[in-house]
């Protein structure tokens, strides 16, 4: 198994205690907050339902209308309740995220409607 699909594979294994039945995984990426001595590590995870944010201490599931923005530099940032930093190795996932968004709204399917 190569890095990609070990990537993959954790952000997966960290988002399916939280999916509701029938609930897709779109893409996911690897953020963190804090500095380099006080930083944390959060798992983002875009699915065709919701934006959930998993940390050591659970959830927090976000609308799926949630945009990411166009990632630039060596971090992008994401503020939220929180400045979250996402490296660039995972832009080409915050890009997909915000792709996928974009096709399911061309699609006349908005998120609140996949719910059903």
């Amino acid at each position: 198994m190569g890095y990609q699909e070990r990537r993959v594979a954790l952000i997966a294994k960290r988002a399916a205690p939280h999916l509701e039945p029938g609930e897709q995984i779109q893409t996911g990426f690897i953020a963190q907050t804090g500095s380099w001595i006080t930083a944390r590590v959060w798992t983002f995870v875009a699915t065709d339902r919701a934006i959930l944010i998993v940390g050591k201490k659970g959830v927090q599931r976000l609308p799926r209308d949630l945009r990411f923005g166009e990632p630039t530099g060596m971090y992008h940032e994401i503020v939220l309740d929180r400045t979250y930093k996402v490296h660039r190795q995972y832009y080409s996932e915050i890009t997909a995220a915000d792709e996928a968004l974009r096709d399911m709204q061309a699609r006349g399917n908005s998120p609140e409607s996949e719910q059903r």
